[in-house]
């Protein structure tokens, strides 16, 4: 979500809530002499287990930790592990970018200026409950996946002798535990030539001011406008058209591009109507960075609807051609 607050100032809220991450409870030992330390453990049941010491430890692990890793290995007691069987927690994330686009000094907003953060909820875990009490905000941890060590091997029985880990399953900061740290960016970009989104916004507004007070550049009606939004997002399917003959394309080919090619103009075309009308609503004097903020997740939409098209244009056309894909559109080599 993008809040402009004023001129050339906007927030950028992220927020993301992620299902578990997958794992396999697995031995911290190469017990098969594969050279590999992946083995998938032995899930022992506290109530049949031979080592009082592994039972005990099973059933406190069962017992205290969450739902979903205790229904893991209760769902598993007698045979090995599955691949991926157990389950982290969801979890939430939140970031926030804050970007300036001064005028000041000739800039004329060309000068963007960003703060950006990763996992800010787990930078305010740390900064609440301090490194020693974290509670597990934000970021993707990785719960522990290790559920046996060996501390030894009885060759009366042949077999090993295992230790229970009973943080199995633990999402905090410690052993087994990944997290991604909390971070925060500085960044300066600058626009050089011309910002082709910002001109359409900004000649549909000189365009209606100049027919308001019958000035000069006033007469381009809705068929400039439309003139202007297709430079802004061009159909790549049309320059495609225009090469058919080069590219040897197929009766087939042009009449599936051709009805492609349609169907992107009018998805776009309800683009521009929306841009339009937003801009006609702005009033005489609107504010261009506040207009452009709200206008930029329809001229995002209609970015995305082009490559949507590219995408089912490279099914179409044979293996052969390649795509390259430039600002004014697509190239076909």
């Amino acid at each position: 979500m993008t809040y402009p607050f004023n001129e050339g100032l906007e927030l950028t809220a992220i927020g993301r809530l992620s299902s578990g991450t997958p794992f396999t409870p697995m031995v911290a030992s190469d017990i098969n002499a594969d050279g590999a330390r992946n083995d998938r453990a032995f899930i022992f049941d506290p109530a049949s287990a031979t080592d009082t010491g592994v039972a005990n430890a099973m059933r406190r692990l069962m017992d205290r930790s969450a739902s979903r890793i205790a229904d893991c290995l209760r769902s598993q007691i007698g045979t090995v592990a599955g691949r991926n069987s157990c389950e982290g927690a969801w979890q939430p994330s939140l970031d926030f970018q804050v970007n300036y686009r001064p005028r000041a000094f000739r800039l004329d907003r060309r000068l963007m200026l960003s703060v950006t953060t990763v996992n800010f909820l787990g930078g305010l875990d740390q900064l609440i409950n301090g490194q020693r009490n974290l509670q597990g905000w934000g970021g993707v941890r990785t719960g522990d996946p290790t559920l046996l060590y060996v501390r030894g091997f009885d060759p009366a029985t042949e077999r090993y002798v295992y230790q229970v880990n009973e943080r199995f399953g633990a999402q905090r900061s410690g052993q087994g535990s990944v997290a991604t740290p909390f971070q925060i960016g500085f960044q300066a970009r600058y626009t050089i030539g011309p910002d082709r989104t910002r001109d359409l916004v900004r000649g549909a507004i000189a365009q209606r001011s100049a027919a308001r007070f019958g000035g000069p550049g006033g007469g381009g009606g809705p068929g400039d406008f439309v003139a202007r939004f297709e430079r802004v997002l061009p159909n790549p399917i049309t320059q495609i058209l225009a090469r058919k003959d080069s590219m040897a394309l197929t009766d087939s080919q042009v009449v599936r591009l051709t009805t492609l090619r349609d169907s992107l103009d009018a998805r776009n075309k309800r683009v521009s109507d929306v841009v339009r009308s937003e801009i006609e609503k702005a009033g005489a004097n609107p504010d261009p960075g506040a207009l452009f903020g709200a206008l930029r997740p329809k001229l995002e939409e209609g970015r995305a609807n082009a490559r949507k098209a590219v995408a089912e244009a490279k099914s179409i056309l044979t293996p052969f051609w390649a795509f390259h894909r430039f600002s004014n559109g697509v190239r076909v080599v």
